[in-house]
């Protein structure tokens, strides 16, 4: 099975010089943790997570407000012919829950531990990804 078989195809994404604001209200809309950022190309460029905003500008005191100045850079991503378990092994390996999906290096969906679960066919990956991600904290 193929990333493009699991992940989700309605990703919303913010730019960098997007506000933090701009980011939050589409967490909250879209209920989720974690918006993707790309330049005008679709090529992703990090990620910014509630937890990014909490900690870099909220709690921080960061007067910025630029998703810029609070995202994650370089982060992995999975392309959309990557086999499902191989996206997984590499979410557990570097201690993220979502990955980014590419086609042709721009962003066409999101793969997360809940997209896994939903198939109910990868326990074990997803064992190994919430250990790994356990041991590291």
């Amino acid at each position: 099975m193929l990333v493009k078989d699991l992940m989700t195809t309605s990703v919303s994404a913010v730019r960098p010089d997007d506000t933090i604001e701009t980011a939050v209200k589409i967490m909250r809309g879209e209920n989720i943790g974690i918006v993707p950022v790309c330049d005008i190309q679709k090529h992703v460029l990090g990620v910014v997570t509630d937890r990014d905003i909490l900690m870099r500008s909220v709690s921080a005191g960061f007067s910025s407000s630029d998703i810029q100045s609070v995202m994650t850079p370089g982060v992995f991503s999975a392309d959309v012919k990557d086999d499902i378990h191989d996206a997984a092994m590499l979410m557990a390996q570097n201690g993220v829950r979502r990955l980014p999906v590419v086609e042709n290096n721009k962003l066409v969906g999101m793969l997360s531990l809940k997209d896994l679960a939903k198939k109910r066919i990868f326990i074990a990956e997803i064992g190994h990804v919430i250990y790994e991600l356990s041991n590291k904290s």
